[in-house]
């Protein structure tokens, strides 16, 4: 009996972490990272570079970001900045 007590406190407390990563990740949805996005840019474009892929000029990371920001960060990578 113990032992299931202990099994369903522990599930309870995955199940608690769980919904707080989830609640934290949402709240980075709501505040965008222009430093992700400029990154995941800059990532995309030296694929491009390489013949591995197209380059993405509206990648997830930068969803959120006013896109005069987002135009000024494509710029600012593919000048090398």
């Amino acid at each position: 009996m113990v032992s299931s007590q202990m099994a369903s406190g522990a599930l309870r407390a995955v199940i608690g972490a769980v919904i707080v990563a989830l609640l934290v990740a949402a709240c980075d949805v709501a505040n965008p990272d222009p430093a992700a996005c400029k990154a995941s840019l800059q990532a995309s474009y030296v694929k491009s570079l390489a013949g591995k892929g197209q380059f993405n000029p509206d990648p997830a990371a930068c969803k959120g970001l006013p896109k005069a920001e987002v135009q000024r960060f494509i710029q600012q990578v593919q000048r090398g900045g």
